[in-house]
């Protein structure tokens, strides 16, 4: 199935260097990992074909996202994320977790250290759409979710070693045997320390629509976690001092508490929803 539209709002006024040259057909390695300082993409502020990947999970907000993972690409470069603003939110409402989806002529953008591909109408100065063929394509349904990569948290530590975490972005990782330490740190002061021996790393639950509030019921500052999953997001505003990756959990499952732990946090009543999954299965 395939959709293309051209839009009459909520368009991205850019200059580009057109030509006559058709887009090429990139890899979400080839948009990531092919970089000018580490982090920015190459293709930052051009218009590109991707092949895309296999949808991740999904966010409703004010610009809906999808998430996009190449399993072919397990030793990093191989996720991004994408902004749907077109007035219908056609691409987020239209996709599942599973799908494998290719865009094309999307724009290529860096915001606060991340790589998005914008799916919206892209116009010039002078109001000509830039990107007639703004489309995507559902290639395949059912595709299972790429595995976590595991990662320490010396790899996604805090203050960042951008060499290291770079690489790792948007893509799915897990973190094993951490403790939860400080709380309501970062940009939205939802941030919690995952601290894994003296090497500290960041997670956060905006992404995770089962935690109920700003952080989800497990995560409580002393809490020994069995492991902890998510999808790494680079946040960097150095005019307000900000430069950190974060593991973004999607769902209750990507937090393991280890059984006495769980069932302490039951006795105080903190937790219960996964217990009592379990108890179903």
């Amino acid at each position: 199935m395939r959709w293309n539209w051209l839009r009459s709002a909520m368009v991205l006024v850019v200059s580009v260097s057109v030509g006559t040259t058709a887009w090429a057909d990139l890899s979400i390695y080839e948009v990531q990992h092919n970089t000018t300082d580490g982090d920015a993409s190459v293709y930052n502020g051009q218009i590109q074909s991707v092949l895309g990947g296999i949808v991740t999970h999904t966010w409703h907000g004010f610009q809906d996202r999808i998430y996009l993972q190449d399993p072919n690409q397990a030793d990093g470069w191989g996720a991004i994320v994408v902004k749907d603003s077109t007035p219908t939110r056609e691409l987020y409402s239209s996709v599942s977790v599973g799908d494998w989806v290719t865009l094309s002529e999307v724009y290529v953008e860096e915001y606060r250290g991340t790589t998005f591909l914008q799916y919206k109408t892209v116009t010039d100065g002078g109001g000509n759409v830039l990107n007639p063929n703004l489309g995507f394509e559902v290639t395949s349904v059912g595709n299972p979710v790429p595995a976590s990569v595991v990662l320490t948290a010396a790899e996604l530590v805090v203050p960042v070693d951008h060499a290291a975490s770079e690489p790792w972005e948007s893509v799915i990782v897990t973190l094993e045997d951490v403790v939860i330490g400080q709380k309501d740190l970062g940009k939205a002061a939802d941030n919690y320390q995952l601290l894994q021996g003296s090497d500290v790393a960041w997670g956060t639950d905006y992404l995770n629509l089962e935690a109920g509030g700003l952080y989800h019921p497990y995560i409580q500052t002393g809490v020994h976690l069995e492991s902890i999953t998510g999808i790494v997001e680079q946040y960097t505003k150095l005019s307000d001092g900000w430069d950190y990756y974060q593991v973004m959990t999607r769902c209750t499952a990507d937090i393991v508490v280890p059984e006495p732990g769980t069932l302490a946090l039951v006795a105080v009543g903190l937790v219960v929803l996964r217990r009592s999954r379990r108890a179903t299965a």
